[in-house]
């Protein structure tokens, strides 16, 4: 069975520039999104978005049963 189009748990085909900027063009978006616009699997783009958390440059919140996004306004953390 081939992956062909689909990214694996441990792939980084997009930089983080790239992820920011699909989120910041967005405005605010669901993991899910993300995953759907790059071609990630969910749990991939969970840990993409998880990690640019951790490192102070977006924002996340659960709605429900869902994760939103958005570009953090503090750029001192970059």
């Amino acid at each position: 069975m081939s992956d062909e189009g689909t990214a694996g748990p441990f792939e980084k085909r997009h930089s983080d520039e790239e992820i920011l900027s699909f989120v910041e063009a967005q405005e605010v978006v669901t993991t899910k999104e993300v995953a759907l616009h790059f071609d990630y699997h969910l749990q991939t783009a969970r840990r993409r978005l998880k990690s640019l958390e951790e490192a102070g440059r977006v924002n996340q919140k659960d709605v429900g049963k869902r994760f939103v996004w958005w570009v953090s306004l503090d750029k001192s953390t970059t």
